[in-house]
């Protein structure tokens, strides 16, 4: 064996390696992925888009008012009113203070009279199933997630391109390959500029 060939067996076996094992370990992200990108396609079949308002009432301190402790705000405002998210806004006027929490479908404005404590808090979101499909998206997901979203998105680029280099790799395998990509390309490239606005 020559070292041409050598060299074509090693890259091959490598290839296929890493190709078998990615795509085990990224099926669960393609699987949720496509799960969710078809949700947020059709999101009428899902009832996506329905929208659930809640309004509570209550009272701060206003000993934690006068020089607003935004901590200590906030963790009353999370104990007291069970408001969920990341802290979006935090703002401070003479007469009250306007807080804002958000998160995948999510959120929740309180608005606190710095007078008298009086807080009113409206919440806004929508089902389990449009935060799932959310999360597809990343958007108030916080870093953690969109860190996942990009190791996942890594897994399938790199099983994509070894499954591609696998199937240049067998000579028998080329000619198929490249009709279904033709086609494929093809049929993209027509819906495109046929339908697409």
């Amino acid at each position: 064996m020559n070292a041409t060939e050598h060299r074509r067996r090693l890259l091959k076996k490598w290839s296929r390696t890493f190709h078998i094992y990615l795509s085990m370990l990224g099926l669960l992200g393609i699987l949720f992925f496509a799960i969710t990108g078809l949700m947020l396609n059709h999101p009428e079949w899902f009832g996506l888009t329905e929208t659930r308002m809640r309004r509570l009432e209550g009272i701060v301190p206003p000993a934690l008012l006068q020089e607003p402790d935004k901590l200590a705000v906030v963790e009353k405002l999370r104990q007291e009113f069970s408001v969920r998210g990341a802290l979006d806004s935090f703002e401070i006027d003479e007469d009250q203070i306007t807080v804002i929490f958000k998160s995948p479908t999510r959120r929740d404005q309180a608005v606190i009279d710095r007078r008298h404590g009086r807080v009113q808090v409206m919440m806004e979101g929508r089902s389990a199933a449009a935060r799932f499909a959310e999360l597809h998206r990343g958007v108030e997901a916080g870093s953690a997630w969109r860190l996942v979203i990009d190791v996942v998105a890594a897994v399938q680029i790199i099983s994509a391109l070894t499954g591609m280099l696998l199937w240049w790799l067998v000579p028998r395998w080329r000619p198929l390959g490249l009709t279904a990509l033709a086609v494929c390309l093809s049929a993209c490239a027509l819906v495109y500029f046929a339908w697409v606005p």
